[in-house]
């Protein structure tokens, strides 16, 4: 694993510093995103390749921009194009679904001699105010689960180990607030392992990480040689890639112990009114907390962003290595049929923003079934 990791490194260390294209798994498919436009591909029930695109537009253009903070708001936007591509690709899936329900159907009522069901209308989408509280619905349960209830367990952790709760130390150190944060940090890190590994084994959402995997893969090829698009090499290469997500979340969850604690420490330090059992009152070290967010996830963004710079240096690479070895539980290896989708997803990407022209074998695929263009390009 750090072997293939290494080598990983070795071949994207000659990188220019803003790479131009990531991405995200879908329902059976995939999204890719440039600097200016984003495109998802959907493997359809007859075998096509379904690709849909749009421009990549910064609700937050010049905070986008702003270093230390900008990672905040280019997740936020990542998040509201993730959403596009979830929703367009599930209500593809569900109609294929239909489809299939209705086919049964029709073949049931053949045989009985009856006349076939009624087709229904298809689904409607979703409103724009129902996905908005649906992203600050998430946004407040991800805070519940990755802010409150872990301090709630490292608070009982702390405790019951021996050490005694922090409120209960005279003077609590620096090291002290550190080793209690950590706590913290830890909690979290395990609730967001649990989770993954919990969902993981559910069959669909294997399916979604296996087409994580296809995006990854098609992305390290690009970044190796960006004009070999032949699947038996884009399948020797590694599903790990250091721009995922997953490092990212894990990489922020390390952060946050340091920042936490020196947010706790300057409010006992600079503001002792505020301070009750050692402990900064709830209603302005919670807030604090909150407030923090944007930093937080600017410096992880930076993190990443930064290790491309300045590889090998020992406080930036280890960290990125320790975030991509978690990348084992968000993707699989993908099939064949789903790297195509990725590469029609990243090749209409490529040909909206650099109008580079798609492949011959990728245009086949997008309007005939799988086995019809893998027999075409043969």
């Amino acid at each position: 694993m750090f072997q293939r990791i290494s080598q990983l490194f070795t071949r994207i260390a000659f990188l220019a510093e803003t790479l131009p294209y990531g991405g995200q798994a879908a329902i059976e498919g995939v999204l890719m995103k440039g600097e200016r436009h984003a495109a998802l591909a959907v493997r359809r029930r007859d075998g096509r390749i379904e690709v849909l695109d749009r421009v990549v537009k910064s609700n937050f253009a010049w905070l986008a921009k702003t270093p230390l903070i900008r990672g905040f708001f280019i997740l936020w936007d990542m998040m509201t194009l993730g959403m596009w591509a979830i929703t367009e690709s599930s209500k593809r899936y569900e109609l294929d679904l239909e489809a299939q329900e209705r086919e049964e159907k029709a073949q049931v009522a053949a045989e009985k001699g009856e006349e076939p069901p009624a087709e229904t209308a298809p689904p409607q989408d979703m409103p724009g105010w129902l996905r908005t509280i649906i992203l600050v619905a998430s946004l407040g349960v991800a805070l519940f689960i990755f802010k409150i209830l872990p301090a709630m367990a490292a608070t009982g952790v702390f405790s019951l180990i021996g050490w005694g709760s922090i409120k209960e130390m005279a003077e609590p150190t620096f090291g002290q607030q550190l080793l209690a944060n950590t706590i913290e940090g830890l909690v979290k890190l395990t609730i967001f392992v649990a989770y993954i590994w919990s969902v993981g084994r559910l069959g669909e959402i294997r399916r979604v990480f296996e087409y994580h995997g296809a995006e990854h893969i098609v992305i390290n090829a690009y970044e190796r040689d960006a004009d070999n698009q032949n699947l038996g090499y884009i399948q020797s290469l590694s599903t790990a890639h250091p721009r995922c997500g997953t490092s990212f979340i894990v990489i922020l969850i390390l952060l946050s112990i340091v920042l936490f604690t020196l947010l706790d420490w300057a409010l006992v330090v600079f503001w002792p009114a505020y301070v009750v059992d050692n402990i900064p009152v709830w209603y302005l070290r919670w807030p604090l907390r909150i407030l923090a967010l944007p930093l937080l996830a600017g410096l992880s963004y930076e993190v990443i962003k930064a290790a491309f710079r300045y590889y090998g240096q020992p406080l930036i690479t280890p960290l990125l290595r320790f975030g991509m070895l978690f990348q084992a539980l968000t993707t699989r290896r993908p099939s064949d049929e789903q790297i195509e989708v990725s590469l029609a997803s990243f090749n209409r990407a490529r040909f909206l923003n650099e109008q580079i022209p798609e492949p011959a074998a990728i245009k086949r695929v997008l309007v005939e079934p799988l086995e019809t263009a893998s027999a075409n390009a043969e």
